[in-house]
This record gives structure tokens, C-alpha cells and sequence, in this order.
């Protein structure tokens, strides 16, 4: 991904309570870069970079610390919607792994139940 690309991903995945700026993940990825958790490739401003085994290998062992991350975070924000969160972004992995065996005809039907989701959503949160 594009630098840009991964503070759209963790605000994503920290549910908008987290924007990183570009003042933060330039730095950081050049500290992953030397340490050679992340690769990079193409010219100045459209480097990409992706994950290398090293990379996933430290993910793996700091499993642990991230998920203490979590539970301050539900802590922070309550561990019933924490716990909404954490379904969504489920859900959200499910898909994503699944999206390019998806058929069209899959697509629409799951198209529908997110619709379906997220009108049931308005009506709950419009009580």
C-alpha cells in the first residue's frame, strides 16, 4: 500500500478514534523499512510498501501486546461496543479474503444483506 493508503486502513480499523498523519507514518515506515519488517518499491511519490516474513514474524510475537491495545481501547469506549467493532471488522476480514472468489450473482446477495444491515442500523440508532 501507498502511505496515504495505510492511515485511511487504521483509522479504518480503529473505527475513526485514530487518524494517523503523515507526520506519523512516513517516520514509522521508515523505521520498519530499516529494520527490515516492511520493503519498498517504485519512485518518490508512488512508493508502495508491503509486509515482508520478518515483518509478519514480529506481528505474530506481539500478538499479545496488541491485543492489550484492544482491551484499553474497549475499555475506553465499552466493551459492548467494542465488541461491535470488533463483529464488523470480522466481517469485514471475511470479505476481504473471500472477494475474489465472490460471485456476481454472491455479490448482489451480499450486497443486499449489507443493505439490509445497515438500514436496521439507522432504525436502532434513530430510537
Amino acid at each position: 500500500m501507498h502511505g496515504y493508503e495505510l492511515m485511511k486502513v487504521l483509522e479504518e480499523r480503529f473505527q475513526g478514534f485514530y487518524k494517523p498523519s503523515a507526520g506519523a507514518i512516513y517516520p514509522a515506515l521508515r523505521s520498519l523499512l530499516r529494520e527490515g519488517y516492511v520493503a519498498v518499491s517504485g519512485a518518490e511519490r508512488r512508493k508502495t510498501y508491503r509486509i515482508m516474513p520478518k515483518g509478519r514474524a514480529f506481528l505474530r510475537s506481539h500478538e499479545a501486546d496488541m491485543e492489550k491495545r484492544f482491551r484499553a481501547f474497549e475499555s475506553a469506549v465499552g466493551s459492548e461496543r467494542a465488541s461491535l467493532f470488533r463483529e464488523l471488522r470480522t466481517t469485514g476480514k471475511l470479505l476481504g479474503a473471500n472477494l475474489k472468489s465472490i460471485t456476481p450473482d454472491q455479490a448482489e446477495e451480499l450486497r443486499a444483506v449489507v443493505v439490509q444491515m445497515r438500514e436496521r442500523m439507522m432504525r436502532i440508532l434513530a430510537k
